[in-house]
């Protein structure tokens, strides 16, 4: 079973079936902190400026938004990775053997994946931090010869699908209006829950509606009306922006009551974005 290394000196990351057996990880490696939201997070709490849980990236397939990769969990901090031969010539290289200094490395364990195993609904990830961080998918867990736990994720949001909305064509006004309910958007589709991701795609496509048709409407039912009534032939923008009311009116509580309609799933969430990505392409306000 592997165990991961990284220098508190240098930042370099290094692995090993122990310790005394480390190897610097191959360089287009990536290890990225990693967190699951339904994991209670002070069992792998951090250390120091080291995160509790880290993802090491084996392969990955752009096209597919498929990551392979093993997590590493447990931090704590020890010497033992100086005593391989591999660590001592990057860490040590063109360094005096008298000028050799006592070095600490956070040493790191796989972790089992045990919160996916026995609950295959946690399966909610976040690769990364703050702007940074990007929300997957754990659909996989494979233990593969030598103990190691293999962990297959997808990517479940984009941060870039919105297009470019057309400055010229758009009142200084209404560009304004439009790019701060877009900027809410990208704000709600850094965070986990799908709901607020439908909610600001409402917001935001009621804005976009209400530019159409010269009319700022904040309910978007009501501006779909007026604007199927002014172009009726914009079937497509009538289409996208009722599947964003209707996923909004979804979840809502007394409407899941009322009609015995399922809760909102990042599939939803996902949908409400690349519909309103269309929407504002079809109203002439944006371009991909």
């Amino acid at each position: 079973m592997s165990v991961l290394g990284i220098s508190d000196k240098t930042k370099n990351v290094y692995i090993g079936d122990s310790a005394i057996y480390g190897r610097p990880i191959v360089t287009n490696q990536l290890v990225i902190p990693i967190s699951f939201p339904r994991l209670v997070s002070s069992v792998y709490r951090s250390l120091g400026e080291y995160p509790g849980l880290i993802f090491l990236e084996d392969i990955y397939e752009p096209a597919a938004g498929i990551k392979r990769g093993r997590v590493f969990c447990l931090p704590i901090s020890n010497k033992d990775w100086m005593q391989s031969v591999f660590v001592r010539q990057v860490e040590w290289a063109g360094v005096a053997p008298a000028k050799v200094q006592e070095q600490y490395f956070y040493h790191y364990q796989i972790y089992n994946m045990h919160h996916y195993i026995s609950d295959t609904k946690s399966n909610q990830a976040i690769l990364g931090n703050g702007e940074y961080a990007s929300f997957w998918k754990v659909i996989a867990v494979e233990q593969v010869f030598g103990s190691d736990v293999v962990v297959t994720l997808k990517s479940t949001r984009s941060n870039g699908v919105l297009p470019v909305l057309l400055s010229n064509d758009i009142s200084a006004e209404d560009y304004q209006r439009l790019s701060i309910t877009l900027d809410e958007v990208q704000t709600a589709n850094r965070k986990i829950s799908p709901f607020h991701l439908v909610e600001s795609c409402r917001s935001a496509a009621a804005c976009a509606v209400g530019i159409a048709i010269s009319d700022p409407v904040p309910d978007l039912g009501k501006a779909l009306s007026k604007l199927a009534a002014l172009a009726p032939q914009n079937t497509i923008s009538q289409y996208t922006g009722n599947i964003i009311a209707r996923l909004h009116s979804r979840a809502k509580p007394n409407a899941q009551a009322q009609h015995g309609t399922r809760d909102l799933t990042e599939e939803d969430a996902q949908t409400a974005l690349h519909s309103l990505s269309l929407l504002l392409v079809e109203l002439g306000l944006a371009k991909y």
